[in-house]
């Protein structure tokens, strides 16, 4: 697992109020100098922690990941092409490797999933 350091968790906060703001404008809010703000933003851009930077509508606020297993034979990437396109959904994973390795090794253990709220992205 990748640590973040101090700084970059400031400036991802910072960023996540205003993906606009000046470098800067940037390192003023986070108390470093310009050029160490672009070059941890540069690095976080290479590193994948910062993706792209999107605009996002008002609402509650809260993102919501929810798992839908298939039904066996389903056509997975039908249904996601579907549901991507509708109101409220941003963006569709699939961990269906992942959660059948899990299923696989432990198929009387896990009863059920639950969906999680995402409070905070890091």
């Amino acid at each position: 697992m990748v640590r973040i350091a101090e700084i970059d968790r400031a400036i991802l906060a910072e960023l996540r109020k205003n993906g606009r703001m000046s470098y800067v404008e940037l390192a003023k809010l986070v108390g470093a100098s310009e050029r160490t703000v672009r070059t941890h933003v540069r690095r976080m851009e290479e590193m994948g922690t910062i993706r792209g930077y999107t605009i996002r509508e008002g609402g509650v606020g809260l993102t919501a990941l929810i798992r839908i297993k298939v039904s066996p034979g389903a056509e997975i990437g039908t249904f996601a092409g579907e549901v991507t396109g509708w109101e409220g959904v941003e963006i569709l994973y699939e961990v269906r490797a992942l959660l059948d390795r899990m299923w696989m090794a432990a198929p009387t253990e896990i009863a059920s999933t639950t969906t999680e709220l995402v409070l905070e992205q890091y």
